[in-house]
């Protein structure tokens, strides 16, 4: 049995079709749940980088021009 292809409603078993299909729906929102925080907190960590690089690099063109 396939996945997509749904038994015959006349057939025994025809809700394990749907218990696997919920199953499968609850698997890829978890998933899909956990990419998106891993994006959203790599996209913190880079823009905490990138502000420490920009305080950082005005802290030197300071102490270059008190010179």
């Amino acid at each position: 049995m396939d996945i997509f292809t749904f038994p015959d409603k006349a057939a025994g078993g025809f809700g394990y079709a749907y218990i696997m299909m919920a199953l499968l729906f609850i698997a890829v929102n978890i998933t899909l749940y956990k990419l998106k925080k891993a994006d959203k907190k790599a996209k913190e960590e880079v823009a905490k980088i990138e502000a420490e690089m920009a305080k950082h690099e005005a802290a030197s063109k300071q102490s270059v021009s008190h010179r």
